[in-house]
C-alpha cells in the first residue's frame, strides 16, 4: 500500500510540475486534485480503518472528500476567471 501512495505522490508531483505543456494549467489542477481525493481515500479506508465501518460514515466521508476537491477546483478555477479577464480589462494582455 505505501508503494502506491508514493506513486500517487509522484503522479501528483509531475502533474503539478509540469510547464509549457500540451496539458492546461486547468487540467493539471484536476490531476493533482484527482490524485489528492484518491490518496485521502485510501489512507482513510486502510490506515484509519474506514473500512470497517459502517456504511454511512464511509459515504459520509467520501462526500466530505469530493466536496472539498470540488471546492478547491471552483474557487481555483473562478479565481483564474477572474484574473484573466482583469488582465484583458486593464490591456495588460493583447
Amino acid at each position: 500500500m505505501w508503494i502506491a501512495l508514493a506513486a500517487l505522490t509522484l503522479i501528483a508531483m509531475w502533474a503539478g510540475a509540469v510547464q509549457d505543456s500540451a496539458i492546461p494549467v486547468i487540467a493539471q489542477v484536476a490531476i493533482v486534485l484527482v490524485v489528492a481525493g484518491v490518496k485521502a481515500s485510501t489512507i482513510l479506508r486502510h490506515f484509519l480503518g474506514l473500512r470497517f465501518a459502517p456504511s454511512g460514515w464511509r459515504v459520509l466521508f467520501l462526500l466530505y472528500l469530493v466536496v472539498l476537491c470540488g471546492a478547491i477546483f471552483a474557487i481555483y478555477t473562478a479565481g483564474s476567471v477572474l484574473a484573466s479577464h482583469a488582465l484583458t480589462a486593464s490591456g495588460s494582455l493583447p
